[in-house]
């Protein structure tokens, strides 16, 4: 019985199953758009000779450089510190993500009563959002929950300011006697800053970066980093390009 064809079956059966992935592709933060966006990206990549990803290194390479760890009272009125999450170790944040919840805390303690929003889903194998390990670690510092909200919704950087530029909408209007005011700072690590920056820009964020290390170290490391973010940034403006060109709504949806 248990060699027959009928039981061989139910047992490969069973087994896809077991195995068979929890969200299709198509609705993955990948997905068929992304995936369309990111060969025509690449093309473009090819075909401009990399001149243009070039130029995004280099603005990349500038604001990691010369972002300020402190907010200038003249140019920002606002008391809205938002943070990027970053993947979790074993349900705890890592070193770096530690460095950007120290300069919150820094922040924090030169503006009180500031409202901090971090920023992270549930991504990776971990079994507690970003946006909560976040949250435990502040509170830990002696941050009360109350200046603490969570956006533990999203899965990468575009879904971050996405979610966030909702959660600015409904809790925190904008006042009309502060017509230009920042709508929030942004904290993160300096390699990441102009990705983030650029991504707000098209959302219609107007966000102050805020670097989370004191210096930027030009390391191989924090090169491949910036190299890494350039590529993303290409795929990104490519979308947009994509988008104009074929007026497709869904991949429009993905950006906006």
């Amino acid at each position: 019985m248990a060699n027959s064809p009928k039981f061989k079956q139910s047992l490969v059966s069973t087994f896809l199953l077991k195995i068979k992935p929890k969200i299709s592709f198509k609705d993955s933060a990948f997905g068929w758009d992304g995936l369309t966006t990111f060969i025509f990206s690449n093309a473009l990549l090819f075909a401009s000779f990399g001149m243009v990803f070039v130029i995004l290194f280099l603005r990349t390479f500038n604001l990691a450089k010369n972002t300020k760890t402190w907010i200038a009272s003249s140019t920002l009125r606002s008391k809205k510190l938002l943070i990027a999450g970053l993947r979790l170790d074993n349900n705890q944040p890592t070193d770096e993500f530690k460095t950007r919840l120290k300069r919150v805390v820094l922040l924090f303690n030169t503006r009180p009563e500031s409202q901090i929003i971090i920023l992270g889903g549930l991504t990776g194998d971990n079994a507690i959002s970003e946006a909560q390990a976040g949250a435990v670690y502040l509170i830990e510092q002696g941050i009360d929950v109350k200046y603490i909200i969570k956006e533990d919704q999203s899965r990468h950087t575009l879904e971050n300011l996405q979610n966030a530029r909702l959660l600015l909408k409904s809790q925190f209007p904008q006042e009309p006697s502060l017509p230009e005011d920042n709508d929030a700072v942004i904290i993160s690590s300096r390699y990441h800053l102009y990705r983030i920056i650029t991504l707000a820009q098209g959302l219609d964020l107007k966000l102050q970066p805020i670097a989370a290390e004191e210096q930027f170290k030009l390391s191989f490391f924090n090169l491949l980093r910036l190299i890494k973010e350039a590529y993303y940034l290409h795929w990104y403006w490519s979308g947009k390009i994509w988008v104009f060109i074929t007026v497709n709504k869904k991949s429009k949806a993905r950006i906006t």
